[in-house]
């Protein structure tokens, strides 16, 4: 299973950051990422010449991939939602220390185990690989989805013009949680949950597609089909990859 950590982790980490629109345009941030998660997907064979010949070759292709990023007028926009102007230090300070607890606590209590455990964790194979699904599934697949949508985009606009405008990157954030569910279900096996996915999306825009807006519910569905169609996708390559069924 190393093949396969190897190859679609390194795919990953080259295409994680430039999916995330508040690291796409910090060039260095996004190339940090980028040699983060190559060296976490590179970990089992870091030694090896084959790693110190693809870890610069990824990091390399994301250099490529933000210079390209920088023309794309079209890519997803920031959810910034999640994080209204003079509140991010209410976030972010609890949350640090909640985690500089916790591993103080571990390491105190318990430093040779939790080191082992993380070790275990961080070589396993099958948890990257199921790591590095999710990622493609969620964010990855929120720019397939954009780009999918885009030619359809302006004719929403002209139909909608007259209509409330909508919360800024608030398609974001709502594609990034439809995916990652979508994926979550279909790899434990559960394909079936993806129906309340489904379901909850459906319902929060009923009234637009009751009013028979035509170009609307045909650019809901889609959107719709094509992130959760990608996400489905990656799922079921991932349960191949691990051994399983592609659908449960």
């Amino acid at each position: 299973m190393e093949l396969e950590r190897v190859v679609i982790g390194l795919v990953t980490a080259a295409l994680l950051p430039y999916s995330i629109p508040m690291v796409r345009p910090r060039r260095a941030t996004a190339l940090v990422l980028t040699a983060g998660y190559a060296l976490y997907t590179l970990a089992p064979g870091m030694l090896s010449w084959a790693a110190l010949v693809l870890l610069p070759l990824c990091v390399g292709a994301s250099w490529l991939l933000g210079r390209l990023a920088k023309a794309d007028t079209n890519m997803q926009g920031s959810p910034r939602l999640f994080r209204p102007a003079g509140t991010a230090r209410f976030i972010y300070v609890p949350l640090a220390l909640a985690v500089l607890l916790a591993l103080a606590s571990g390491l105190l209590y318990g430093g040779a185990l939790l080191t082992r455990a993380t070790g275990e964790l961080i070589l396993d194979d099958s948890t990257a690989l199921v790591v590095s699904g999710l990622l493609v599934a969620t964010f990855v697949g929120g720019e397939v989805v954009t780009h999918t949508l885009h030619p359809f985009y302006a004719e929403l606009k002209k139909a909608e013009a007259e209509e409330m405008e909508p919360l800024r990157g608030a398609g974001t954030a709502i594609g990034w949680l439809e995916r990652s569910m979508t994926y979550a279900f279909a790899v434990a096996g559960q394909p079936e949950a993806v129906a309340v996915v489904v379901g909850i999306k459906a319902l929060a825009r009923f009234p637009e597609l009751k009013s028979n807006q035509k170009r609307f519910a045909e650019y809901f569905l889609i959107g719709s089909m094509s992130s959760i169609g990608f996400a489905l996708l990656v799922a079921a390559v991932v349960r191949v990859l691990l051994g399983e069924r592609a659908l449960g």
